[in-house]
């Protein structure tokens, strides 16, 4: 029988960038980003700092991983259209929702205003928002992260799906559909809280969902 498991060098590589990621999230979360810098991630996961920057450069590339994970997490909720992932995630986050894929367009539009609204309200990304405006202006002005390509893949499968089960969008193209929806939610949620006022949550959540099903006609 062939092991499936990690190789035990593999598994110490994927431990030691874990405790520094977490010990990163708790330090943003607790002093700011700005106070976040290598040495005291270093000093709050354990990690030697010579091994911390073996894995990464500075502490620009750490946040830059570690928002990839923090998306990630939330993503993976949405995943499992050829599995069963998106249960877990719409019965957390809104027990009316869908346990399985979405098996219409509204379906998809509840869906996908409640995963923008929790990456909304995420304590992780409203930090980097406040403080590291930089480092997230170049994956919206200049390159797609990981976890932004996995999110519009994530889209893609979903309105693949969508689009054959209901034919109120027939005719789309999954693939532009899919890149327009995550352009137009990334900014959305990234500005909301300039906005606000008018925009309280309530109302940003509301407008969202008129803005979606009227980019997508229903």
């Amino acid at each position: 029988m062939t092991s499936t498991a990690p190789a035990p060098s593999a598994a110490r590589t994927v431990g030691t960038r874990d405790r520094a990621l977490t010990a990163a999230r708790t330090s943003i979360l607790e002093i700011g980003a700005t106070r976040t810098t290598m040495v005291e991630v270093a000093r709050r996961s354990g990690v030697g700092r010579t091994t911390l920057y073996r894995h990464w450069p500075d502490a620009t590339a750490l946040f830059a991983d570690l928002l990839t994970r923090e998306l990630t997490e939330v993503m993976e909720g949405m995943e499992g259209m050829e599995g069963m992932a998106v249960t877990e995630f719409t019965a957390r986050v809104d027990p009316a929702l869908p346990g399985s894929a979405p098996r219409d367009a509204d379906d998809l539009v509840r869906l996908l205003c409640t995963f923008a609204d929790e990456v909304r309200t995420n304590p992780l990304l409203d930090a980097f928002r406040r403080h590291e405006s930089a480092m997230l202006s170049e994956y919206v002005f200049h390159r797609l992260g990981t976890s932004q390509r996995h999110l519009i893949e994530v889209l893609r499968a979903l309105l693949s799906q969508v689009i054959t089960s209901d034919p109120r969008l027939a005719g789309r193209d999954a693939d532009r559909t899919a890149a327009m929806l995550f352009l137009a939610v990334q900014g959305l949620v990234l500005s909301a809280p300039l906005a606000d006022p008018p925009l309280d949550p309530d109302g940003w959540r509301t407008e969202l969902h008129l803005l979606i099903r009227g980019y997508l006609g229903l």
